[in-house]
């Protein structure tokens, strides 16, 4: 599944604003989040994230997520019950 701007795609690649984040599990899945200014704006996800919903909502809603660093998609944090 690709979000949003999923690649930053039409965002200056401005090193304090835009960051990526990964996380992976070989042969299960892939899931990248793009924020800007703390803010998801994009993502992709591969396999059974369960993050569809999560994401698309947190894109849509503006949410800052800066105050998640980088536990943002550590997988003990459980984002679907902060935001779905």
């Amino acid at each position: 599944v690709l979000l949003g701007r999923y690649n930053a795609q039409g965002l200056p690649p401005d090193p304090a604003r835009l960051r990526c984040c990964i996380r992976t599990t070989p042969g299960k899945e892939y899931v990248k989040a793009v924020l800007w200014e703390g803010r998801l704006v994009g993502g992709v996800l591969l396999g059974e994230t369960d993050l569809d919903e999560t994401f698309e909502n947190l894109i849509h809603n503006r949410f800052d997520l800066s105050f998640l660093g980088d536990d943002l998609l550590h997988p003990d944090v459980d984002l679907e019950d902060y935001f779905d």
